[in-house]
């Protein structure tokens, strides 16, 4: 008897993604019936649509063990920890209301579970959904990868461009070891980016084993197809890793080095900009600066707001 698969979907105001995310998640099962029992959790983030009466109907009209639980709290990750309250599976799989799983998912991640010799926490490939998507948020495996402390300076910083938050799955063991995503940080915080990054840090600093596989795939609808949509992306991941940079620059030295030394490379580009630069490209990595720098600054005030007590 397999493993019971808890499938954990955060959702906020997609109303009109939910639908398709939840058939392809019940496509996967059904192209797996060596999984027995199985569960699918949707958290709705408090949303202002219809995103709770879509997804109530939808479970009415198939056949898809489904718990629908609300979470008030804003953030994605306050959500994430919501579903992982709720879910009672062994096997817990994290996916967005943006990404539909390949057929073959389920199937995927059953055989490495299975030929795991010690725990780990996996990702395998994100694709794009819509061709007419920008080339955001992305990562095609073309081999697998794998990270295990101890690693030397430079495979720990390899970590910042490792794991996908959209697509990842582990035992329940290893969210017991770890703990639960920092709700400082992630969509819907005033530090919209870095809680995926800033968990796997958390997992391998635990010893867990983290890996990337070319299967496990999930195509990602994101809707961004204007210039506009990839600023605001770029600058939430600055302000993430400035967030990150904060955090870690105490805890674990090593991880906030990769990020202190890419504040040097923007000031020093910013101080001295290479002769081919035009304005554009002066400005963009200004802005990178900047955002880190807001990342920083907005982690510290909300830990003082939470030592505070208010």
């Amino acid at each position: 008897m397999t493993r019971k698969i808890s499938v954990i979907i955060c959702t906020r105001n997609r109303a009109h993604a939910i639908g398709p995310c939840l058939e392809a998640v019940e496509g996967a099962f059904a192209a797996c019936p060596v999984v027995e029992d199985y569960e699918v959790v949707v958290v709705d983030n408090d949303s202002t649509d219809d995103t709770f009466l879509v997804v109530t109907n939808w479970a009415k009209q198939h056949n898809v063990p489904l718990r629908l639980v609300t979470e008030i709290k804003p953030g994605l990750s306050a959500a994430r920890n919501c579903g992982i309250r709720t879910a009672t599976g062994e096997l817990m799989v994290f996916t967005d209301d943006d990404c539909c799983m390949r057929s073959t998912y389920i199937s995927d991640l059953l055989t490495h579970d299975a030929a795991d010799t010690e725990l780990t926490m996996r990702s395998g490939s994100v694709v794009l959904g819509n061709p007419l998507d920008l080339p955001l948020t992305i990562r095609k495996v073309p081999e697998s990868l794998r990270w295990k402390k101890p690693l030397d300076i430079r495979g720990e910083g390899s970590l910042l461009g490792g794991l996908i938050g959209c697509n990842m799955a582990m035992r329940r063991e290893v969210l017991d070891r770890v703990g639960f995503f920092d709700e400082n940080l992630g969509a819907g915080t005033a530090c919209p980016a870095g809680e995926d990054t800033d968990f796997f840090y958390r997992a391998y600093l635990a010893g867990i084993a983290l890996e990337m596989v070319p299967d496990m795939i999930v195509e990602h609808h994101h809707g961004r197809r204007l210039p506009a949509d990839a600023i605001k992306l770029r600058r939430n991941y600055a302000v993430g890793n400035g967030a990150l940079c904060a955090k870690y620059l105490f805890l674990y030295p090593n991880f906030s080095r990769h990020l202190v030394w890419d504040f040097k490379r923007c000031l020093r580009a910013i101080v001295s900009p290479p002769a081919e630069w035009d304005a554009e490209k002066r400005v963009a990595m200004k802005q990178v600066f900047l955002n880190e720098l807001l990342g920083v600054l907005i982690y510290y005030k909300s830990r003082l707001v939470k030592l505070m007590g208010h």
